[in-house]
C-alpha cells in the first residue's frame, strides 16, 4: 500500500470559493493558499458529494484577512456577495493512499 505524505495532502484542495449562480469556483489548499481559480468541473462535483461544511463567502469578514483565501480575479464584488464557502470532507489522515489520490487535484 502506498503512503500519502503530509505535504502531498496539504497540497489536494481543501476548500472551494463557489459562485452558485455560475458554478466557477476556486479552489485552495489546507494554508488557504490559491491552488486554481478555474476549479475542473470534476473538482466541483467532487465537493459538493463530500461537503463538510458549506457556508456563505464573509466579504466583511474576509476584508480583515486579505492574504486569507483570496478571491479570485473573476470574483467581482457581485459574485462574492452570492459565493458560498465549501469545505471538502477528506479522508482520515490514516487512510490509503487511494482515497486521498480520488479528490481531483485542480
Amino acid at each position: 500500500m502506498q503512503n500519502f505524505s503530509s505535504d502531498q495532502k496539504a497540497k489536494l484542495p481543501y476548500t472551494l470559493l463557489l459562485d452558485p449562480e455560475t458554478g466557477r469556483a476556486a479552489a485552495y489548499n489546507s494554508t488557504n493558499h490559491l491552488i486554481t481559480d478555474q476549479a475542473s468541473k470534476k473538482l466541483i462535483e467532487f465537493a459538493l458529494a463530500n461537503v463538510k461544511q458549506d457556508l456563505a463567502f464573509d466579504v466583511e469578514g474576509h476584508a480583515a484577512t486579505p492574504h486569507r483565501r483570496p478571491p479570485p480575479a473573476w470574483a467581482t464584488p457581485e459574485v462574492q456577495a452570492r459565493m458560498r464557502l465549501i469545505w471538502i470532507q477528506r479522508p482520515a489522515s490514516d487512510a490509503p493512499a487511494q482515497e486521498w489520490l480520488a479528490i481531483p487535484a485542480r
